[in-house]
């Protein structure tokens, strides 16, 4: 007989007595994909983090060419390359920030393994950090593209 139990937010079945030895590699099996899922989900974020702080290195040194594809693109950014090349430039530190939230939320999902629970708040901090530093280093561009534009 099977009873249910839950390790790391993941429900799976366990067997009830080691005599079931069928269900008891299923379980492992289970518990495998289980385990994976918010591994995969940790790497996905974490990447989303990365692409940030590269994005907020290459604006710093000047090495993000302006483009409609990535990067910090507001009217005021867009007007020119120059003031393209100084909101990036002054927004580099919040950006770069911003991406660290998610690799770190990231390192601590896949490391520690919480509950489904923990997770989802684990996530959702790590998205208001991302969110809020994004804001600040969209205002930073902003003004520093607009200084640019008026002198």
């Amino acid at each position: 007989m099977l009873t249910r139990w839950s390790s790391g937010g993941c429900e799976t079945p366990k067997p009830a007595a080691p005599a079931d030895l069928a269900g008891g590699v299923e379980v492992l099996g289970r518990a495998n994909r289980c385990s994976l899922g918010h591994v995969m989900r940790a790497i996905r974020f974490g990447f989303a983090g990365v692409i940030v702080v590269v994005l907020g290195r290459l604006g710093a040194a000047g090495r993000l060419p302006r483009n409609l594809l990535a990067g910090i693109r507001i009217p005021s950014t867009l007007r020119s390359d120059a003031a393209w090349l100084a909101g990036h430039q002054a927004a580099a530190s919040a950006l770069t920030a911003a991406g660290l939230g998610p690799v770190t939320v990231a390192i601590a999902v896949a490391a520690t393994r919480p509950g489904r629970d923990a997770q989802t708040v684990l996530f959702r901090i790590g998205t208001g950090w991302l969110l809020a530093l994004l804001g600040l280093a969209t205002v930073q561009a902003s003004r520093a593209a607009r200084a640019t534009d008026a002198s």
